[in-house]
């Protein structure tokens, strides 16, 4: 089987490609937007392996949360690729994606609990808890957003790990919280979801029933309340 990940969650993004077993994967170019790379980027690289989308057999995406556009174009271009060439898709989190990074770049790691933790802006980290019991990676709660700090982290079992761009970020909260073990994200995140995504067992779907996973509201609901409220304000 050839699977082909997508990820545009972070501003780099990231592609991989599994095949077989092994997989390869790439970060993007923080210089160019997601919009004006997709999709002739996976193509290109398709072709760099001696694959073109006509040898894919899956697709998978990274589903959010992280940047609002980024989830959205992503998804887009994945429905895109498998509508036409009648494709099932993986959805895979983000913060499922982190914590398979950190499965993998961690053999033999001791039992304990591991926090995806994804830099949100504003201030805040989108998070999940993992239990990773020496084999095994389970998660241990949905995925949240809140301010980095003692709350987070508080009820964990065992030593407690934290990992990706939220962990590395606010590094000074998480040690004066008592974490000491903080890594960014190991792998490329495509790479990790077309891990997870290639899997007997990983839930594939139509297209059509991809669902993006927020947290938290867009910005631009946000700001269309904030309006309206002001404007109900002003009219008392």
């Amino acid at each position: 089987m050839v699977l082909l990940a997508l990820e545009t969650v972070t501003p780099a993004g990231s592609l991989a490609i599994w095949r077989d077993g092994h997989v390869v994967a790439q970060v993007g170019d923080t210089t160019t937007p997601h919009a004006a790379r997709l999709p002739m980027v996976l193509v290109d690289y398709l072709a760099s392996h001696g694959l073109a989308l006509t040898d894919v057999d899956r697709l998978a995406v990274v589903c959010g949360p992280g940047s609002f556009t980024g989830v959205r174009i992503g998804m887009a271009c994945v429905q895109g690729l498998a509508v036409t060439r009648g494709l099932d898709v993986a959805a895979v989190s983000t913060l499922e994606a982190i914590a398979e990074g950190w499965r993998a770049g961690m053999p033999g790691a001791p039992s304990q609990s591991v926090v995806a933790c994804l830099d949100g802006m504003r201030g805040e980290v989108f998070f999940a808890p993992f239990l990773w019991d020496g084999q095994q990676m389970r998660s241990g709660g949905e995925a949240m957003v809140g301010v980095p700090g003692p709350s987070i982290v508080e009820g964990l079992t065992g030593p407690v790990s934290l990992v990706g761009s939220g962990a590395v970020k606010y590094a000074d909260v998480w040690r004066a919280a008592g974490v000491e073990d903080l890594q960014d994200a190991l792998e490329p995140l495509a790479a990790s979801a077309a891990r997870l995504a290639a899997s007997p067992a990983w839930p594939v779907t139509s297209p059509h029933a991809l669902r993006p996973v927020y947290v938290r509201r867009p910005d631009v609901e946000l700001a269309r309340e904030r309006r309206a409220l002001e404007a109900q304000t002003s009219g008392q």
